[in-house]
Formats: structure tokens, sequence, C-alpha cells
């Protein structure tokens, strides 16, 4: 495993210094790398689609729709407590 040091300004410390910054870091670099990673594999995944990006920002507008318009009617249906 690699080792890095990280520093966190004296201010930030003080006003918060029972907070495990170790941790955080270590949380913060595994995110990055899951972002990183799904990039890969979504580069990976597409490379040969024939999309233009104007369709696939149009496409994920519809499935948003879609998926919105799902979650409203679903939450309208069901009896609140």
């Amino acid at each position: 495993m690699v080792e890095v040091v990280i520093s966190v300004p004296d201010q930030i410390k003080y006003e918060f210094p029972h907070v495990g910054w170790s941790k955080i870091a270590e949380r913060a670099i595994v995110e990055e790398f899951r972002k990183l990673a799904s990039i890969k594999l979504f580069n990976e995944l597409f490379k040969h689609s024939e999309l233009t990006d104007r369709e696939c920002i149009a496409l994920g507008k519809d499935v948003n729709r879609a998926v919105r318009s799902r979650i409203e009617r679903d939450l309208s249906i069901s009896p609140v407590k």
C-alpha cells in the first residue's frame, strides 16, 4: 500500500479536533478511484458507439424525465402516513 501525507490547515483541525482526517482522506481517494474506474469502464463499453454527444445528452434527458414521472406517479398513489 502507498503512504500519502496530507496537510490539514490548523484552523480546520482546531474547529474539528475529533475528526479522523486519515479516514476522510482514504474515503476520498477510494471514491475518486471508483469514479475513474467507472469512466474507464464506460469508455471501453461504448467505444464503438455511433451516438453523438448531443444524442447521448438527449437520451439521458429522456431517461431522467421518464424516471421522474415514474417516481411522481408512484408517490401520488402511495397513501400518506
